[in-house]
């Protein structure tokens, strides 16, 4: 498992601005970019090949908004791809993806899982595996 912590991240609906001549990425998000960016390479964190499971973690309680949690999770989870951390973001690559509001979270925690073949899974894996069944049957 790898964790990575970055700046609390624009809503999608503030990714893009519409102009006279097509779409383009709104000056928050450019700013969102290079600041996560910036954090990003200084964490060093190691390119995840295969599949994976993401789990978000927003600092929840930054200020008196009401937010949308699954509206957060799209800048973050590009990143990653921008910068080679995961390989894709497609359904081949990301196989499941759960968010939460955190208290102790500052920004965002992003908690990337590998997905093993049963045959080379640790016990904290097939606990991981696990949580992630019962997940999907409530």
């Amino acid at each position: 498992m790898i964790v990575l912590k970055l700046p609390f991240p624009p809503s999608t609906n503030n990714l893009f601005i519409n102009g006279s001549k097509g779409r383009f990425r709104s000056q928050k998000y450019a700013d969102w970019i290079a600041e996560a960016g910036w954090e990003l390479q200084r964490q060093r964190p190691p390119k995840v090949l295969g599949p994976v499971d993401l789990v978000f973690h927003f600092q929840d309680g930054r200020d008196k908004r009401k937010r949308d949690v699954t509206n957060l999770i799209k800048a973050p989870e590009d990143l990653l791809v921008k910068h080679g951390i995961i390989e894709a973001d497609d359904n081949t690559i990301v196989r499941s993806v759960a968010a939460y509001w955190a208290d102790t979270a500052v920004g965002v925690e992003i908690s990337i899982f590998p997905v093993a073949s049963a045959s080379t899974q640790t016990a904290g894996e097939e606990e991981h595996d696990a949580r992630r069944q019962h997940e999907r049957a409530d």
